[in-house]
C-alpha cells in the first residue's frame, strides 16, 4: 500500500532522528538534553513525529548536519 505523504514525512523526521544520534554518538536521553527537550516527552514525539515543534525539528536538523526533505514522493 502506498503511504501518504504525512506518512512518509513522519518517516523523515524519524531517519533525520538516526542520524542526529548516530553523527552525534547520542542516545535517546542524550538527544533529548541537546535539544532541550524532556526525554519521555522525546519518547512521545518520536512516536508521534508530527507534533514536534519547529524549534526542535531544526536543532535536530542541525545535530544531523542535513535538512528535514520534503514528503513528497520523488
Amino acid at each position: 500500500m502506498k503511504k501518504s505523504d504525512y506518512q512518509r514525512q513522519e518517516d523523515e523526521v524519524k531517519l533525520l532522528i538516526s542520524e542526529a544520534k548516530i553523527r552525534n554518538n547520542l542516545t535517546d536521553k542524550g538527544l533529548a538534553r541537546k535539544i532541550g527537550m524532556p526525554f519521555n516527552t522525546l519518547g512521545k514525539r518520536k512516536c508521534h513525529p508530527g507534533d514536534f515543534r519547529m524549534h526542535h525539528i531544526w536543532l535536530i536538523e542541525q545535530l544531523a548536519g542535513r535538512t528535514l526533505r520534503g514528503g513528497q514522493e520523488q
